[in-house]
């Protein structure tokens, strides 16, 4: 008897937030897996150009035509930008996976800029119903393009198929997912990623900073 192959997964369907190096870099290496990857800019001109670029029939869309009927949203803009965007797609993000790859930090020193909490949980207040995940903050964007198993992304969530989501996602531009916990653990990643660009601009490489195990 010939054992039965599972079917590979099918593709998921991605709606990035934003036209920026973000998107370029992740949304190319997912329309390349096979994903279907729409670009939703604030400048529709700026989206269609991305999408172009992308190839593998990445489509561009305004910002609230961008999260319908997608199964992951990327919300890959500035953390100044964040409730802006919000405000025009939040309520079309319930039981949608929404990664954040936002740094709420001050640029150059690293310094959060929230009292307390981060921003992955602002966002999951401003866009009830949604599945928010903390993930792809820490490294340049320009890493995606060449990523490896070395390069490890830590994630925060609280919903297992939301972080289902993710990690595949993760291992769909060749780098390596770790959970570090649930969504109230999103601020230590972000202050992770404050740390490493503070000591980056300073001159100093981050992984130095890192002992070897």
């Amino acid at each position: 008897m010939t054992e039965a192959r599972l079917a590979p997964p099918a593709a998921l369907r991605i709606g990035i937030l934003g036209a920026g190096n973000i998107a370029r870099t992740l949304g190319g290496r997912w329309a390349a897996r096979g994903h279907t990857v729409v670009i939703g800019g604030r400048s529709l001109v700026s989206a269609r150009d991305l999408a172009s670029d992308l190839g593998h029939d990445a489509a561009a869309a305004t910002l609230p035509d961008t999260v319908r009927g997608v199964d992951v949203v990327v919300l890959a803009v500035p953390w100044v930008a964040v409730d802006d965007v919000l405000a025009q797609v939040g309520g079309s993000l319930a039981g949608v996976s929404v990664i954040d790859p936002t740094n709420p930090v001050a640029h150059g020193v690293g310094k959060h800029l929230l009292e307390r909490g981060s921003a992955a949980e602002h966002i999951a207040s401003r866009a009830l119903g949604a599945r928010v995940v903390k993930a792809f903050n820490v490294h340049p964007a320009s890493r995606w393009d060449g990523a490896g198993p070395d390069d490890v992304v830590t994630i925060a969530g609280d919903d297992p198929s939301a972080l289902a989501d993710v990690i595949r996602l993760v291992r769909d531009v060749g780098a390596t997912p770790h959970v570090l916990g649930g969504l109230d653990r999103a601020r230590q990643v972000e202050e992770l990623a404050g740390t490493v660009i503070a000591l980056a601009f300073a001159g100093v490489n981050p992984r130095s900073a890192v002992p070897a195990f």
